[in-house]
């Protein structure tokens, strides 16, 4: 199932980037707390903040598409000794 969704969670975080001016001006509105930390000008802000979004987006997906995200399978021990059935439960 990740192999379909990762890359649709790319896309996502792409178009993000991409269309942070529009998001901004049709969907959110001008974001407070980002306005605050992130500055206060044209291409500062909001803007920052939705482009920052798309990349941890970005980011999350390639990460999940080859399962390195904390807790996932392959962040078990090799070695570890463990039953086949909680294996099969892992």
């Amino acid at each position: 199932m990740r192999f379909f969704l990762s890359p649709l969670v790319f896309i996502a975080g792409i178009l993000c980037m991409k269309y942070s001016v529009a998001i901004t001006d049709q969907f959110s509105g001008k974001i407070d707390l980002a306005e605050k930390y992130l500055g206060i000008g044209i291409a500062s802000g909001t803007y920052t903040w939705w482009k920052l979004f798309g990349l941890l987006l970005c980011i999350l997906s390639v990460l999940w598409l080859f399962n390195m995200l904390p807790g996932g399978t392959a962040a078990t021990q090799v070695g570890t000794p463990t039953s086949m059935v909680i294996q099969m439960f892992a």
